[in-house]
């Protein structure tokens, strides 16, 4: 089984603190998309990991330096986050009671690329706490043969178009693979994913994204 949602990169504007939800609200392990206004905050829950990448604007804390565009953070502790004078908008993903967790933030010009194994693509490690988080980019013509993900996958495209069989997932569009769903993905223009891999179970269930 496959879920799919999709955030609209063209309505970036809209009301002061938008959240569009991939997963359930309520779930263990959800997934969205929030847009704040300058100066609004994203609150911490307590027993709770968050992961942060910036899509576009910046955010701040009493204890690091501003994160722009294309930084990636993990916390695991309550607290807030706000905006910066521009705004923000910022891909989250929340995993309630983690069995581990560590403190990260990476800027974009911080970040180490090495080759994938399958030509064609590169991959930038972002985080190894209780499962693996990366980002991978993909030249036109990069793909990789049919397999499937035991432990489950996610995939947020970042930028550009990740294809798989006749199916087209443009930019903004998350996938949650279930533990056996299989797929062969390609790229025919520049891509750039955050993959997830390793942190799903049988037991974990999710009703609210549309399935594919």
């Amino acid at each position: 089984m496959i879920e799919r949602g999709i955030y609209d990169v063209l309505d970036a504007t809209a009301a002061s603190k938008k959240v569009t939800h991939f997963s359930a609200a309520d779930d263990r392990l959800w997934a969205g998309v929030t847009a704040l206004m300058a100066s609004e905050t994203i609150t911490l829950e307590s027993a709770s990991r968050y992961d942060f990448y910036v899509l576009k604007g910046s955010l701040e804390s009493d204890d690091t330096a501003p994160m722009m565009q294309g930084a990636f953070a993990s916390r695991c502790v309550p607290g807030t986050l706000r905006a910066g004078e521009g705004g923000a908008t910022v891909f989250v993903y929340r995993e309630r009671s983690p069995q581990t967790c560590e403190t990260v933030t990476q800027s974009a010009a911080d970040r180490t690329w090495h080759a994938a194994r399958a030509a064609g693509m590169r991959v930038a490690p972002l985080s190894e706490s209780g499962h693996r988080l990366t980002l991978v980019e993909w030249e036109p013509g990069a793909r990789t043969r049919e397999h499937d993900h035991p432990r489950g996958e996610e995939i947020f495209v970042l930028s550009g178009e990740l294809r798989s069989q006749d199916a087209r997932y443009p930019s903004g569009t998350w996938l949650r693979l279930h533990p056996g769903s299989r797929h062969e993905p390609f790229a025919e223009v520049p891509t750039v994913i955050m993959l997830r891999n390793g942190h799903l179970g049988a037991a974990d269930s999710f009703d609210r994204a549309s399935l594919s």
